[in-house]
């Protein structure tokens, strides 16, 4: 791949209402063709076509990191119930209180990016509750498809977020009410694919990244997921 330089963003909405969203990171001469195909995603979303559609390019000022993919793996669940006994399992292998996370979890809609909790107090330490913790400024290689890729895209996601120093686990749940497949992820544990991670139909969702580090690590932590370009491999 060619030198890396450009961060390329697309919002659509639809009647005020937020439809689709994606990025890249790319090569000056790769913009072109990559507004391209995210304006054509936008226009051919699942929930409609868009009214409203926004692309944002910034030249990327920090060294891009390249990384690898976590590994996945998906134990067979077949209800919520099951779905919920691994996230307790995952989590109790951290040596956390499950059931207060869970039940923080499973509570979560409407929030714009990610639950920031410390593991020490399991107190939510994210500056703004309503915008969360937004992860971005990340790609994968040969992420050039209009049609959406829940799991690879959730993927590079997640490793980028695991590959933080003062991240040591992940869960997530999408707020999309026809898509009930989660993961919960650490860099020692990997991507863990959780189908039935909610019912169907419901429409809460959300992320909870756990925290580890101290409080003056706080803002390190949040400018790494927001702010620092990353470019991952994916090994699947």
């Amino acid at each position: 791949m060619q030198q890396i330089a450009y961060s390329v963003k697309m919002r659509a909405q639809k009647n005020g209402y937020h439809i689709s969203g994606a990025e890249r990171i790319v090569s000056e001469n790769e913009i072109s063709a990559a507004v391209n195909t995210l304006v054509q995603r936008a226009m051919t979303h699942p929930n409609g076509t868009a009214d409203s559609v926004s692309v944002k390019i910034d030249k990327i000022e920090k060294p891009v990191q390249f990384i690898s993919s976590l590994p996945v793996t998906q134990p067979v669940i077949q209800n919520t119930e099951e779905a919920r006994a691994v996230l307790l399992s995952e989590l109790s292998l951290l040596g956390l209180s499950g059931e207060k996370i869970l039940d923080l979890f499973y509570s979560l809609e409407n929030m714009r990016g990610a639950v920031l909790l410390d593991i020490k107090t399991l107190e939510r330490i994210e500056p703004d509750r309503e915008r969360g913790i937004r992860s971005t400024n990340m790609d994968f290689e040969g992420n050039d498809s209009v049609q959406k890729n829940h799991f690879k895209e959730a993927l590079c996601l997640a490793s980028k977020v695991a590959n933080c120093p003062y991240i040591v686990g992940e869960l997530c749940a999408s707020d999309d009410p026809n898509y009930t497949t989660g993961y919960f992820a650490s860099k020692n544990r990997g991507y863990v694919r959780l189908l039935n991670i909610k019912k169907a139909g419901e429409r809460k969702g959300g992320r909870i990244f756990l925290f580890s580090g101290e409080k003056e690590n706080i803002s390190e932590c949040i400018d790494y997921i927001e702010n620092q370009p990353v470019m991952v491999k994916l090994d699947v």
